[in-house]
């Protein structure tokens, strides 16, 4: 039988018996304490106390989850208050029964770890690790239908470690095992949207992050027996548990009220691009009950010829890693590479003494280089490989520095190749924190440490730089105009090109530049690519180029040194770390200290706009708050007009939703009066006055004018 049913019967009983007592056809002050009658009373009535109390839980348990409407919240506010004039009505030995029952429910409640992490999933904690600010900006320009997909060549292992990085920056002081199970059957060179299908990735896996996932495999396959074209198959598993079967809003983004963002906003996002890419996204659970998130895209392979790995002879290795799950794909990769792979469990190993003296190769988890196991490895021949965990905690490990070289994980296949040619094909470089050196080499500086931020950085210094040339070579639009926006005012010349193939095209011209900021996960050609391309040109000796990464690992700040780049800086972007690399690569053409020029608007309140709220809610930063509203005027800034033909046309459905829309936008961006607004019609829809919804058009369009001029008013400042 449903709950609510049997709540709704137990309230009634409990009604009843209620009215009974006050009706005086039974006074219990009569019955003697000690009778049988007593006992019946007493037991009827805790037990519709009981039935009242459980009523309450779920009633609050609903308000919690925000899956009603405001009818339905309405209704539940109603139920609580009769509730609570029934238990005031009640004798004082029921009052004692109630209250003895909430305190165990609530005790009970405080010990259901499930109904705790759920719960914590629907609200937003103060932890929540989703860039708001960025899925905000995706989540107008779905709307506004500026997002297409784009179908060209790309690299997996750049997309993975793109993924990887872009976690990291969201996910820091977080412990996890995140694991790549890439099948030996798929091509590093794929043609597809390199963009769009990393943002996938990351939403999904941030979304099971923040439900406190530990361990996380991207599982990549294809199949064609479905259909008629090739497709890729992601399926990202994880090990918590979500029932999918009761969160049929899983891809739904509603706002909260109660943190002023989007709930599920990542995975709304990661719905829809999965769709424009021709693909499908869902959710589902294994047969432990796990949440896992599977889509498919159509997909071909780049016809190009794949690395050899014909140079380096099969080899015997001894690999125990801390993680079974991560060991199990790194022996099928090297096993896929020729190589003997014996597999030891991190028990076993801990309980055996060590000896390694029949293999060649020995690759062990950084935190198991025990004391006698560098004495096994000292007598033995063998070369060794640490592994290392991208998301770890802040931990040295001493004796991990015996190995020759660092694998960090996620591997993936070309990771791995890689680390096995610059073991074997080159001489191999000590793991050495001496690299985190300034060195010059041929007159153009190398930094190979992460830069410092300068401090009491504003955007006006940047103007010292004017008169610069920089060229920017990034494939994502919002990384794009947050660059741009720092350096907007500066009277720095910036162009834009979208993959290195367009930045070659670019330094082809006669025009100079500076400076080169390079991203390295791009469509057509990747950032690898275009720096070795760029070296190749004498002319380019002295042209500085730093690379824009997600993924600051030790093998991919090796392969951006060895492609001759001269720095990096990790996403995402910081004014101070950039203020850092111009002041180190570019000299600096003008001085500008005058105090009346501003760094940022300090205009905190226009009319109909908190700005101070809307910064507030967008990170903190106002670069991507003055996106956020470009966008949301380009979406929704002549929605009055959609919203008159709507009313006229009584389509009250499609009304409510452009009106659940503005209500979470306006929200966000500080427009307070709109919130109000569109809060007050929703209302009126959700009790289906209609007949007051016209009063409304003229409303919205004064309102709406009021907060395009405040945009307009604001980004021209």
């Amino acid at each position: 039988m449903n709950n609510n049913l049997i709540y709704l019967l137990s309230l009634v009983i409990t009604v009843n018996l209620l009215a009974t007592v006050d009706t005086n056809l039974v006074d219990l002050k009569n019955i003697p304490t000690d009778s049988e009658d007593f006992t019946v009373w007493a037991a009827l009535f805790g037990l519709g106390a009981v039935a009242l109390i459980s009523l309450f839980i779920s009633s609050e348990q609903m308000k919690n989850f925000k899956l009603g409407i405001k009818k339905k919240e309405d209704n539940q506010n109603n139920i609580i208050q009769a509730q609570d004039q029934l238990l005031s009505n009640m004798s004082e030995d029921i009052q004692n029964i109630a209250q003895n029952t909430v305190k165990t429910t609530k005790e009970l409640a405080d010990n259901d770890t499930d109904l705790e992490t759920h719960i914590n999933r629907v609200i937003h904690s103060e932890n929540q690790l989703l860039d708001i600010a960025t899925n905000l900006i995706e989540y107008l320009r779905i709307k506004s239908k500026k997002i297409t997909s784009a179908n060209e060549p790309f690299k997996l292992s750049n997309l993975l470690n793109d993924v990887s990085g872009t976690l990291k920056s969201n996910t820091d002081k977080i412990e996890l095992e995140l694991i790549y199970d890439v099948k030996n059957n798929i091509s590093e060179n794929l043609y597809g949207d390199t963009l769009n299908l990393s943002k996938i990735l990351v939403n999904i896996l941030l979304y099971c992050v923040n439900d406190n996932a530990k361990e996380l495999t991207v599982d990549i396959s294809k199949n064609n027996f479905f259909s008629k074209s090739e497709e890729l198959f992601f399926v990202i598993k994880s090990d918590i548990k979500i029932n999918v079967e009761n969160s049929k809003n899983i891809f739904h983004s509603n706002y909260n009220e109660e943190t002023n963002s989007y709930d599920s906003l990542g995975l709304f996002i990661a719905k829809e691009l999965s769709v424009l890419m021709g693909g499908e996204l869902i959710a589902r659970n294994d047969d432990r009950g796990l949440i896992e998130f599977v889509f498919n895209i159509p997909y071909k392979e780049v016809k190009q010829q794949e690395e050899s790995n014909s140079l380096i002879e099969s080899k015997s290795i001894f690999l125990v890693d801390s993680s079974d799950s991560s060991a199990a794909v790194i022996k099928n990769i090297f096993s896929a590479l020729k190589h003997k792979v014996h597999l030891e469990s991190k028990e076993k190993f801990l309980q055996n003494k060590p000896n390694f003296s029949t293999y060649d190769l020995v690759i062990i988890d950084e935190k198991l280089f025990r004391d006698d196991v560098l004495k096994a490895l000292k007598i033995s021949n063998a070369k060794i490989i640490s592994l290392s965990n991208l998301f770890k905690k802040s931990k040295k490990y001493p004796n991990a520095k015996i190995a020759e070289i660092q694998l960090s994980k996620p591997s993936t296949h070309k990771q791995i190749k890689q680390a096995m040619q610059k073991i074997y094909l080159k001489e191999p470089t000590k793991i050495d924190e001496a690299q985190d050196a300034k060195i010059e080499k041929n007159s153009l500086l190398v930094y190979r440490r992460t830069f410092d931020d300068t401090p009491d950085v504003n955007l006006s210094r940047f103007s010292e730089f004017r008169g610069s040339k920089v060229l920017l070579v990034e494939d994502n639009l919002i990384n794009q105009k947050v660059l741009l926006g720092i350096l907007s005012k500066s009277g720095m010349k910036i162009t834009v090109a979208n993959h290195g193939k367009e930045a070659l095209d670019i330094l082809s011209t006669d025009e100079e530049f500076d400076i080169v900021f390079m991203d390295i996960n791009m469509p057509i050609m990747d950032g690898y690519t275009a720096a070795k391309k760029i070296r190749d040109n004498p002319k380019f000796n002295k042209l500085p180029i730093v690379a824009l990464t997600a993924l600051t690992s030790a093998s991919e700040i090796d392969k951006m040194f060895n492609c001759k780049m001269n720095g990096y800086l990790a996403k995402p972007l910081k004014k101070e770390k950039l203020f850092s690399v111009l002041t180190i690569f570019v000299e600096k053409r003008f001085q500008d200290r005058r105090t009346n020029q501003r760094e940022e608007k300090t205009i905190n309140t226009l009319d109909g706009l908190n700005v101070h709220l809307g910064i507030t809610q967008s990170n903190a930063d106002e670069i991507f708050y003055t996106e956020i509203l470009s966008e949301f005027k380009y979406a929704y800034g002549d929605s009055d007009t959609t919203f008159a033909k709507l009313v006229k046309d009584f389509r009250y459905e499609q009304l409510r939703m452009l009106c659940i829309d503005l209500k979470g936008l306006s929200g966000s961006i500080g427009a307070e009066d709109m919130h109000q607004l569109t809060t007050e019609i929703l209302q009126r829809l959700i009790y289906k006055k209609y007949e007051l919804i016209p009063t409304y058009i003229d409303q919205y369009a004064k309102e709406l004018h009021r907060i395009n001029r405040s945009i307009d008013q604001y980004i021209a400042a």
